[in-house]
């Protein structure tokens, strides 16, 4: 989700993508949204302010950040004018099969903590796989780039999931009982499904709730309207499979419920900040 305001480079490998951003970011938020991925960012300067799993949080300078796949978010509240800061989506296969190295076989873990400060070995971590990806020379760095992934990935995941204590709460916990019911029903839905032919009554039956109390409680506790979840969850299959299937970009902006690859290619900017065909280009996951 990049601003004309801001200068921004991607950069894709097996299983991860980098998203960096530096420059004015001014005081206009981004509206909620989410990411299949694992996200893990340096914040390196600069500050701003979002919204994350129903609170207000600063990141300053030397904090990282830490979400989990399809956890809600907004943009910065609040941000400065001089921001710059690294952002690393991890695939959710390729993260388990790092953390399987760390403490063997198990569900997959969530990070516990969105917000931690002072974690300059972290920090640097992320800043070396930045660099090392985007040199002239990565891609003859294989290996190199591998062992800088799986250092940021394991260490996050060593220190601030519930990796090896299941029993920690994640962030992305839903405390609503009810509507953890129809998120986790939604999320177990087949990805290729037409939102379109899940009714409101529907819905609002699996949480045993009317329609009038349903949409106001999953908006409060989720954090965007069920529609706009459905519609996020089509773009984050869309995204998984613009570089992971061999479709062409037209038959999966139809498969996601779009008329035509123009409205497809405007929403997908909106969503990951740059047009399918850049994302497709990054390579396979």
């Amino acid at each position: 989700m990049a601003r004309a305001d801001l200068h921004t480079a991607f950069f894709g490998g097996r299983g991860f993508t980098l998203y960096h951003a530096t420059g004015a970011h001014g005081s206009r938020p981004l509206t909620p949204h989410f990411h299949d991925e694992y996200l893990i960012c340096a914040q390196l300067a600069g500050h701003e302010e979002c919204h994350v799993a129903g609170r207000l949080f600063s990141f300053e300078p030397g904090d990282v950040v830490l979400m989990n796949p399809q956890q809600v978010h907004t943009g910065n509240a609040r941000g400065s004018s001089d921001v710059d800061y690294i952002t690393l989506y991890v695939d959710r296969r390729l993260a388990l099969g790092l953390v399987e190295d760390v403490a063997g076989p198990r569900c997959a873990p969530e990070f516990t903590s969105v917000r931690v400060a002072g974690r300059v070995e972290l920090v640097s971590a992320i800043t070396a796989l930045h660099d090392l990806v985007r040199s002239d020379s990565a891609p003859g760095r294989t290996l190199e780039v591998e062992a800088a992934l799986h250092n940021v990935v394991s260490h996050a995941f060593t220190e601030f999931s519930n990796l090896r204590e299941p029993l920690r709460r994640s962030t992305n916990r839903i405390a609503h009982r009810k509507i953890a019911r129809v998120v986790d029903y939604i999320r177990s839905l087949d990805p290729r499904i037409d939102p379109t032919t899940l009714s409101l009554d529907e819905l609002a039956s699996v949480a045993e709730l009317s329609k009038y109390h349903f949409l106001r409680q999953f908006a409060q506790v989720v954090g965007m309207t069920p529609g706009a979840y459905l519609r996020t969850l089509r773009l984050c299959q869309a995204a998984r499979e613009l570089r992971s299937s061999r479709r062409s970009i037209l038959e999966i902006a139809l498969g996601a419920g779009f008329a035509d690859h123009p409205s497809f290619s405007r929403a997908f900017a909106r969503h990951m900040g740059m047009t399918p065909s850049q994302y497709q280009a990054l390579g396979p996951l």
